[in-house]
């Protein structure tokens, strides 16, 4: 929590320093969405560090925690930018949420992965492949020639990054044996949760978020 208040820091005091951003007015669907991928940045960087523990030799796993810290600590400057307080989601410890469909979801995924180094691989890459969608779906929430967008596009080529080496380790790892009835449940559930939770958050999607753009350098 330490380095995350220093790097939330260091973003809105550069940000301020150059003055390169004005401050922005987003509407109330775009702030939510804005709290929202904020607590699934969180989401990964703390499902990926339980992981670090269990699989201390899967780089992955001990090198992008530090990345979702630098995605949350950037969306928090943007809020900040914007007059958005969003003090009770820095505060919050590792592994909780305000969200809830994002609290339950950490605890399927955390469940799914302990079971093999597959399964955890095998989250991660399902993790980066909702945040994608959702930093894709955001970027329609607000104008295209504000900071906050620059940010997402940003964000959504690391999670591209971070998706293919979750595809490479996987590439590397065997498949556990067939898995017992509890191990097949809970992968089952977790898929079907990140499934549905895509789906409704592409029910409201707007038809501009099938377009895709591409940015300039990411933040990794």
């Amino acid at each position: 929590m330490k380095v995350l208040r220093t790097l939330v820091t260091l973003a809105v005091s550069m940000l301020a320093i150059i003055g390169a951003v004005q401050a922005q007015t987003y509407s109330p669907e775009a702030i939510s969405s804005l709290r929202y991928m904020i607590e699934e940045e969180k989401l990964a960087g703390d499902v990926y560090r339980s992981f670090g523990v269990l699989y201390p030799t899967i780089m992955p796993f001990r090198n992008i925690p530090r990345s979702e810290d630098t995605h949350v600590a950037a969306l928090v400057g943007q809020a900040q930018l914007a007059g958005v307080d969003v003090t009770d989601l820095t505060s919050l410890a590792a592994g909780h949420f305000q969200n809830q469909t994002l609290q339950s979801l950490y605890g399927t995924l955390v469940a799914q992965g302990r079971t093999s180094s597959f399964a955890a691989l095998t989250v991660g890459k399902n993790i980066e492949i909702l945040d994608i969608s959702d930093l894709t779906n955001a970027m329609a929430l607000v104008p295209t020639n504000s900071s906050l967008y620059g940010v997402y596009g940003n964000l959504r080529n690391a999670s591209n990054n971070h998706l293919n080496a979750f595809n490479n380790w996987l590439a590397m790892t065997p498949p556990p044996p067939v898995p017992e009835p509890e191990t097949y449940a809970l992968m089952v559930a977790g898929l079907g949760l990140i499934g549905a939770i895509a789906r409704r958050r592409n029910s409201s999607k707007n038809p501009a978020t099938s377009q895709q753009h591409i940015f300039p350098g990411s933040i990794a």
